[in-house]
């Protein structure tokens, strides 16, 4: 993968987003629609666009669509997510919010929804 491909990648807010939240662990394209307030036609877009570079994996349970990074997570990404988590830009604020509201959801999934992945709850009663 070039770093220019990287760099067309997470200069989109959207995929920068997505990458932010997918490198603190899985989620369902539920979940990323959720916390990013858009369709799902977005969102599988944006998804598409990032595991056509494959920067992205998929797989399915039951009828969830977990998504994840890549591994290993390509050093470009992670060092621009890291530097950009501790930032005090706005784009910077709004990662760092964005990791409130997984968390969040992470909570009431767990508490709510006996079908949700183990892989996006990390409990066994998530399951």
């Amino acid at each position: 993968m070039e770093a220019s491909d990287i760099y067309k990648c997470i200069a989109d807010p959207q995929r920068l987003r997505i990458l932010n939240l997918l490198d603190a662990g899985p989620l369902c394209v539920c979940h990323l629609q959720e916390i990013l307030e858009v369709s799902q036609v977005k969102m599988s877009k944006q998804l598409a666009i990032m595991k056509q570079l494959g920067l992205l994996e998929a797989h399915r349970e039951g009828t969830w669509m977990v998504y994840h990074l890549a591994q290993p997570v390509p050093g470009l990404i992670q060092t621009n997510l890291d530097y950009l988590l501790g930032g005090k830009c706005a784009e910077c604020n709004q990662l760092q919010q964005d990791h409130i509201a997984r968390g969040k959801l992470i909570q009431v999934i767990a508490q709510d929804s006996p079908d949700c992945p183990q892989s996006v709850c990390g409990q066994e009663q998530c399951c």
